[in-house]
């Protein structure tokens, strides 16, 4: 999965990926800022699981939304509602991450559930009445 600049300036503007990426203060788009940016994100949604190629899209949206986190913070302008963006955001994934939200467009499809349960219950006793 690559996220591309259009895909950041579509959340946030071209004027504000620039601003975000001028750490220098060139007044310049800084590639290299935005590509450490999505990379982060990219690697912390790997932390959680395999970064899947066809993820759905709110996985991808969750991948933008962290790379443009990942700006602010190397700005300082993280505010209380990015803070509170990205503990949803973490929630998702955890979700995710235990199966019970789709990370790929196949699972979205077909509804299946990547985790399987191993804890069965049974009605018989295994012991007789009455002894240890």
């Amino acid at each position: 999965m690559t996220i591309t600049n259009d895909d950041l300036i579509k959340e946030i503007g071209e004027e504000q990926l620039l601003e975000l990426s001028d750490l220098d203060g060139a007044y310049t788009l800084n590639q290299s800022v935005v590509d450490d940016a999505t990379a982060d994100s990219i690697s912390f949604i790997s932390s959680f699981f395999p970064m899947p190629a066809d993820p759905t899209p709110l996985l991808y949206k969750i991948a933008v939304d962290l790379s443009i986190l990942n700006l602010r913070r190397k700005n300082r302008y993280l505010s209380e509602e990015d803070r509170e963006l990205f503990k949803r955001i973490d929630g998702y994934l955890l979700k995710m991450a235990k199966g019970s939200m789709p990370t790929t467009l196949t699972e979205q499809d077909t509804g299946s559930k990547t985790q399987k349960s191993y804890a069965f219950r049974t009605s018989q006793r295994v012991l007789p009445k009455g002894r240890r």
